[in-house]
Order: C-alpha cells, then sequence, then structure tokens
C-alpha cells in the first residue's frame, strides 16, 4: 500500500472520522436528516425530543467511542512498539482485565461511585492496569529484556487470574441491582456515555499525544531492541515507566467507562504501519484518529444489525478481531 504523504492519511481519517460521525448521528429510534442534525447542532432546542435526544444521547455517545477507540488504538502501538512484538495489545497483555478488576471493586464496594468528589471508577482502572501490566513485564523479563512468548504467556495468566478475581467478587458481593449493571457493562457498550463522563478519556488522551510528541524518536530508537536502544543512550527504563502509564491510563480510562472492548488495539496498530510505515512522523497521530473512526464504525455496524439500541460493540469487535488475529499468528513466526 502507498505510504508517501502522511499528512494526506490524516486528513483522509479525518474525514472518514467526520463522516462515520454524521452517519452515527442518523442513526436511531429518532429518524433524521442532515438538515436537522445541522440546525440541532447549531441551535439546539432542548424542549424538542428529537433534538434532545441527538444532542444528550447520540452525539456524547458518538464522541466516547472514539475517544475509546483512539486510546486503545494508542495503547496498542505504544504496548507493541515498548516489547517489540505486534500480538502485543493490552487485552492479550493483561492491561484490560486488571482494569476490568479495578472497575468491578468501584461498581461493587462504592455504589456511588465517588469519594471525596472523586469519579472513581477511571482511577481505580487506571491502577488495576498498570498493576497488571507491570505483573506481566515481569513474568516475560529475562536479565532486563522482554521476551516475546513468556510476555504473552504472563499476560494470559494475569488476565485469567484477573478475570477470576473479578467473576469471584461479582459472586460474593453482587445483589439484584449492580449485579445487572456489571454484567451489562462486561458485555462492552457506549451506554453509560454523557458529557460529564467525556472529560476524563479526552484529557488522558490529548496529554499522551501531547507527550508523546517528544518521544517519537526515541520509540522509534526502542523498535531496535532493548539493548541496542540503550548502547545508543536511549534510558530504556524510565521510558518503559512511562510508556505503561500512559497506556494503563489510556486502557483504564476506557474500560471504565465502556467495559471490555477488545482488538482494537491489536488491529488498528498493524495498520497504521501498513499505511505510514514503521517509523513515520505522524504514526501516533494517525493511529489514534483511525483507532477512532474504526470503533465509530464497529458502533454503526452494531446499530445496524439490532436496532434501534445495536449489539454490544465489543462482540463486534471480537468478531472482526479474531480473523485478524487468526491470520496475523499464521503469517509471523514467534
Amino acid at each position: 500500500m502507498p505510504r508517501a504523504h502522511p499528512g494526506r492519511w490524516l486528513l483522509a481519517g479525518s474525514l472518514l472520522t467526520l463522516l462515520l460521525l454524521l452517519l452515527g448521528l442518523r442513526v436511531g429510534s429518532y429518524a433524521t436528516s442532515y438538515a436537522f442534525i445541522i440546525k440541532a447542532l447549531r441551535q439546539y432546542d432542548p424542549t424538542d425530543p428529537a433534538q434532545l435526544v441527538l444532542v444528550q444521547l447520540r452525539l456524547p455517545r458518538l464522541l466516547l467511542a472514539w475517544l475509546a477507540g483512539a486510546s486503545l488504538a494508542l495503547s496498542g502501538y505504544l504496548l507493541q512498539t515498548l516489547v517489540t512484538n505486534p500480538l502485543a495489545d493490552p487485552y492479550l497483555l493483561g492491561t484490560a482485565s486488571g482494569a476490568s478488576l479495578g472497575a468491578i471493586v468501584t461498581y461493587l464496594f462504592f455504589p456511588a461511585l465517588t469519594l471525596g468528589g472523586l469519579y472513581l471508577p477511571p482511577l481505580a482502572a487506571l491502577a488495576g492496569g498498570l498493576l497488571a501490566t507491570l505483573l506481566v513485564v515481569a513474568i516475560g523479563s529475562r536479565r532486563g529484556r522482554v521476551l516475546p512468548a513468556p510476555l504473552l504467556l504472563g499476560g494470559v495468566a494475569v488476565g485469567a487470574l484477573a478475570a477470576a478475581v473479578g467473576s469471584l467478587i461479582t459472586f460474593l458481593k453482587a445483589d439484584q441491582g449492580n449485579l445487572q449493571a456489571v454484567v451489562f457493562w462486561a458485555f462492552g457498550s457506549f451506554e453509560r456515555a454523557g458529557w460529564p463522563v467525556l472529560g476524563y478519556p479526552a484529557a488522558v488522551l490529548a496529554g499522551s499525544l501531547g507527550l508523546l510528541v517528544f518521544l517519537q524518536k526515541d520509540l522509534n530508537l526502542l523498535l531496535l531492541g532493548e539493548e541496542r536502544a540503550q548502547a545508543l543512550g536511549l534510558p530504556v527504563a524510565r521510558l518503559r515507566w512511562i510508556v505503561l502509564t500512559l497506556v494503563a491510563a489510556l486502557t483504564g480510562g476506557v474500560v471504565a467507562l465502556c467495559g471490555p472492548v477488545g482488538f482494537v488495539g491489536l488491529v488498528v496498530p498493524h495498520l497504521t504501519r501498513g499505511l505510514l510505515g514503521t517509523t513515520g512522523r505522524l504514526n501516533l497521530a494517525f493511529c489514534a484518529v483511525l483507532g477512532g473512526g474504526f470503533l465509530l464504525a464497529c458502533d454503526l455496524l452494531a446499530r445496524l444489525l439490532y436496532p434501534p439500541a445495536g449489539l454490544p460493540v465489543g462482540l463486534v469487535t471480537a468478531l472482526l478481531g479474531v480473523p485478524f488475529f487468526v491470520s496475523l499468528l499464521r503469517k509471523k513466526s514467534f
């Protein structure tokens, strides 16, 4: 595929995102036109039920879907770069499972979901995701080097352990009310979307992209391998901490708000490198834009397949991601 003009690819991805947003705003129980959408966005009338649904329900849902896709795609790109393994992904390496455990704890032990004015699910998911990732990296490291096979097996083990602990806590502590909420959350959806909850994933994504602008060259050096990168003067240990913290923050916010939405962090980074090359200067930005567009498309497909509520988007990403994962296993040698 052509790799020239990365700015054009970024522009194309942005236009695709805008198109998917407009299509998503039209799909639902209320039939709308593009003229109505533009009118509602320019002159919002909260007394109009159709405009209320459009601005207060559909638009936050679509923005959360884009933020979730961008965050998961960026997380996958960072992990694949950090461990130089094309199979690395927030879900395969246990990050999302740890974040899920943190989110489950808040849903079951803190029904109000706030403590001292702080919204707990993203913070607990951040802590759980970071701890799980550090444990997996420790399992997969030998003499300071991260080895692909032990890393993936460690990710499977830690992910299974976190899932088991989360299931045990749910079995012991859940009542009829919060059990339904946890089960529905576990399917992966954007039903919790609303203007108040968009701030956390938006701030983390913007802050991560801003920081990564200064780390782009370091990440490219890391592709040479940890030993060679360190010989060239790269502070590998410090960079690893930064990347793992960013991955945990990006993944934790998504899991806390949307539940498990797998395979975005596996598929999109490969598409990014296929279009722009391995070390393109716009890879990170394009990966985020493409990830957001990918999840918007999955959400649109989910609502078209099962109108008006739609299928859980986690089911759609799994149906698309598993064949990609299998084909990747057959093509690569590990």
